[in-house]
């Protein structure tokens, strides 16, 4: 009894509230990217945000041996 009754004030709760779902995050991180172009490396400063976007910086030329 105390179980059925226990189901349909579940569902009616369901029915009235919308469904949710939470999103896990990211854990904020940097890092660095690199590429060889003619001869010149060039490197570039990239990190994650919290919501999982990632945004990374201009690329700026490093010596040739850094590669």
């Amino acid at each position: 009894m105390f179980q059925s009754v226990t189901q349909r004030v579940t569902r009616a709760i369901e029915t009235l509230l919308p469904t949710t779902t939470a999103d896990a995050g990211c854990t904020p991180d940097s890092w660095m990217e690199y590429k060889e172009m003619g001869g010149t490396c060039f490197g570039r400063t990239c990190s994650l945000n919290g919501a999982c976007v990632t945004h990374c910086g201009a690329w700026y030329s490093y010596s040739q041996n850094y590669c």
